[in-house]
């Protein structure tokens, strides 16, 4: 059912024609669970022992790891969430969209330039998770874009929630009062043939205002 059935699928990363076996918990701290193997009473019934005495691993979207990451704005999937984002030696942001959400098309410029901007630092990670199909039991979202700090050295604690305004000086100031690790602003990479002169002249424009602001 397209306006009913296929949401849940979705929403519980459901594909295929065969029978599926769900639990869900419902609550705040919903959480979803997948029988793994046949659809047979023996294995339905261990299952749903094992959901009421919590000893069921919960499961969680996730996209393919991307083959290659080498871009200033890192890929973040439900898969390497912990490799990327709990990292305890780099101060990481981290941005939850949706593909269809107008806030986030708007704030992926403003978000590719600063990521630009501090690409040098070696310290800092500037990523960003789709949260329709990458699922992490720390990256909780209220909706989207939601955006997320992760201190270095502090990955144990919740993030940061990021309530600031959506500019490239909004967000370094941010990053520079609760980073972890001191960083010091560097000038703008050469930019690539690729690159505009446009994305250039922005990303040294951005370096300005934020020297000036310091």
């Amino acid at each position: 059912n397209e306006d009913v059935g296929k949401p849940v699928s979705e929403y519980f990363g459901i594909s295929g024609t065969a029978p599926k076996v769900l639990a869900y918990t419902g609550n705040d701290d919903a959480k979803k669970f997948v029988l793994d193997g046949d659809v047979t009473l023996d294995n339905i019934k261990a299952f749903g022992e094992d959901f009421i005495e919590d000893k069921l691993k919960p499961f969680f979207k996730s996209d393919p790891v991307p083959e290659s990451n080498d871009g200033d704005v890192k890929i973040v999937v439900g898969n390497n969430f912990d490799e990327i984002v709990l990292d305890e030696s780099k101060d990481v942001l981290l941005e939850i969209y949706a593909p269809w959400c107008g806030h986030c098309q708007s704030l992926e410029p403003t978000y590719n330039k600063l990521a630009a901007h501090l690409r040098g630092i070696e310290s800092i990670v500037i990523a960003k998770m789709d949260g329709t199909t990458n699922e992490h039991p720390r990256a909780k979202s209220d909706g989207f874009p939601t955006l997320l700090f992760f201190p270095a050295g502090n990955k144990s604690f919740d993030p940061i929630t990021v309530d600031t305004d959506r500019t490239v000086v909004a967000f370094y100031k941010f990053i520079k009062k609760h980073a972890s690790i001191p960083f010091k602003l560097q000038k703008p990479a050469s930019t690539s043939k690729a690159e505009s002169s446009d994305a250039k002249d922005g990303i040294e424009s951005s370096t300005r205002e934020v020297k000036d602001e310091l």
